[in-house]
C-alpha cells in the first residue's frame, strides 16, 4: 500500500508546531553518510527553517529535504 506524502504546507505546520521542543534530528549527506544532531528548532522563514543544536551550532534545512527523507526529525 503506497503511504501518502505530505506536501511543503503541512511540514510547515508541522515543524511551527515543533518549535521550541527538544528534538533530534538525523541528516543524510550521501555515500552513507549521517550526521545526528539534538537541539531545538531556532525559527521558521517561508522556505527555510533554523535549528540550533545544543552545542550552539545554527544549521538551515529546505522543508523539501523533509519531504525527501534527507532530513528526519523526532522528538527527543
Amino acid at each position: 500500500m503506497r503511504t501518502r506524502t505530505l506536501n511543503i504546507e503541512e511540514v510547515k505546520r508541522n515543524i511551527v508546531g515543533l518549535k521550541g521542543k527538544a528534538l533530534s534530528v538525523s541528516v543524510n549527506k550521501g555515500r552513507k553518510k549521517t550526521v545526528q544532531l539534538s537541539g531545538t528548532i531556532a525559527d521558521t522563514f517561508p522556505s527555510v527553517f533554523t535549528f540550533r543544536s545544543g552545542a550552539g551550532e545554527l544549521v538551515s534545512f529546505s522543508y523539501s529535504d523533509v519531504i525527501c527523507g534527507d532530513i528526519v526529525i523526532s522528538i527527543a
